[in-house]
Order: C-alpha cells, then structure tokens, then sequence
C-alpha cells in the first residue's frame, strides 16, 4: 500500500528529470542579456548587465537612465560599451567579444560620428555578460 502512494509521484519526478535531459534542459549555461539606454535630453546613460531576458533589461536600462525619453541603443549578449564626447553630445555603443573590444568599438563609432574626445563616461564602463 505504501508503495502504491509514492510509485505515481516517484514516476512523475523521473519522468520530469529524464525529458529535461532530453531536452537540454538542466543546464549550467544561463544566457543572460544586457542593454544601454540613453536620454537625449539630459544626456545621462545606463547600462545593464546579466539580465535573464532582453524585455528585463532594456526595461532596466530604460528606469535607470535618468531621463524620460530613456531609448535603447544597444541590446548586446556578449560585452557592450558606451561612448561619448560630453561636450559636443555625440555618443555611441557597441558590442563585442570582450570589455576592450567593445569600448574600441564604440569609441571608434563615436569618432565616426563627429566626436573629438570619446571616453566611456564616468561609471559606465564596459559591461559584459
């Protein structure tokens, strides 16, 4: 009798186990996302790292950006970086395959863009996944 009570969920929880095998599921590997948003108006910038989906951090890159016209200008999975030359107000972002990658990258398409001194500004450094 006792046997009969815990045979049905025994059953189910290997069954669980064996389709998430299968499937792939299971594993160790998170691919997490991240997203820089920027405001044209006050020029302040956030970046946002590790987020377990795309929605979560561009959402994320949005509220803490400062400003209500926050827009994302980067989605990256791998490493992103910010650029910019503060007193001309040219920026850019861009992905790449680690910290200094993606800040050369960036800096460089800020240099495309007109600027004459882009840096990554002040505490937003290259994040990366």
């Amino acid at each position: 009798m006792l046997f009969q009570r815990f045979a049905k969920p025994a059953l189910a929880i290997v069954s669980s186990l064996l389709l998430l095998s299968a499937c792939g599921g299971g594993s160790d590997v998170i691919d997490t996302r991240g997203s820089i948003a920027v405001s044209d108006t006050t020029g302040k910038a956030a970046i946002v790292w590790g987020a377990i989906n795309q929605n979560i951090a561009n959402d994320e890159a949005r509220a803490n950006c400062g400003g209500g016209d926050c827009t994302v200008i980067l989605q990256f999975g791998q490493c992103g970086a910010l650029s910019a030359d503060a007193t001309l107000r040219i920026y850019a972002a861009a992905e790449g395959d680690s910290p200094t990658s993606a800040q050369l990258a960036a800096d460089n398409s800020c240099a495309a863009k007109g600027g004459q001194a882009c840096v990554a500004p002040p505490d937003l450094h290259a994040r990366c996944n």
